[in-house]
């Protein structure tokens, strides 16, 4: 009976594996194919990446994702820090409060939230651009970094800051000399994956993009409309290389950590 159950845990397993990985694989592989279609193989080549190299609204368009991401996963990082920060030093029944607040951007629908923010920002007059999707992708990143953070603090023996305390020290040295440098990699691992999920946001950056700052993930969208070319394939293979290659390094960081924490 256990041998049959575990084989049937292992054909499910793979099964799934293969529903998830195979299509990610095929964009992967046409993207190397010398034919524009997709019904055959014609031939391994690099022309599609040559095309897209040289595509000056791609380019455009990718840096554009980079700087808002970057300023994204930095201002994110010091609202989600600060917040898991303060909320160690209030009473049970507001830190319930700032939980609720903080955990509401990823319940509400992108789609919901999205309109919400192109109402609020039209309201104030704000110019779409650079400004609004760094502040809409900062909205739904500031949660995750939150929940990293908070986590790491929740591991922190009390009573080091008990000592410290008895010793003379002010709370805002406490939280510098050793709060933060105790929540350092898990800052820097959240702030990692705040960069990959505003450089993979579609839905509100669609809303919150100007004429003059479109996202590459935006571009992408509006480029599968008139149909998926080989170049489309070459360049999503470059940024699932480049997201796994954050999450990657947000891993190692964390677990380079744990190491020095367990010696």
């Amino acid at each position: 009976m256990n041998a049959r159950a575990g084989r049937f845990r292992t054909f499910y397993l793979s099964l799934f594996f293969v529903a998830l990985y195979v299509p990610v694989l095929s964009v992967i592989l046409y993207s190397f194919n010398e034919s524009s279609s997709t019904a055959h193989w014609a031939g391994f080549t690099l022309n599609w990446y040559r095309q897209l190299f040289n595509d000056r609204v791609i380019a455009e368009a990718f840096k554009i994702s980079i700087q808002v991401a970057v300023l994204t996963s930095v201002l994110s990082a010091i609202i989600g820090t600060a917040t898991a920060i303060i909320a160690m030093y209030v009473t049970k029944k507001m830190k319930k409060a700032i939980n609720g607040i903080m955990l509401l951007p990823l319940l509400v629908p992108e789609v919901a939230l999205g309109i919400s923010l192109l109402i609020f920002f039209s309201a104030l007059k704000l110019p779409f651009g650079h400004l609004t999707l760094v502040l809409s992708h900062s909205l739904f990143c500031v949660p995750y970094v939150y929940i990293m953070v908070q986590l790491r603090l929740n591991d922190i023996d009390f009573s080091i800051l008990e000592a410290a305390k008895d010793l003379g020290a002010a709370r805002w040295q406490i939280i510098r000399t050793i709060i933060l440098p105790l929540v350092a990699p898990s800052i820097l691992t959240a702030s990692l994956l705040a960069l990959a999920i505003s450089l993979d946001d579609v839905i509100i950056s669609t809303y919150m993009s100007g004429a003059a700052s479109t996202t590459l993930p935006v571009h992408v969208f509006s480029m599968m409309r008139v149909g998926v070319t080989p170049k489309v394939n070459a360049l999503c293979t470059l940024i699932l290389v480049g997201t796994f290659f954050i999450v990657g390094l947000g891993q190692l960081i964390n677990k380079k950590a744990n190491k020095k924490e367990a010696f």
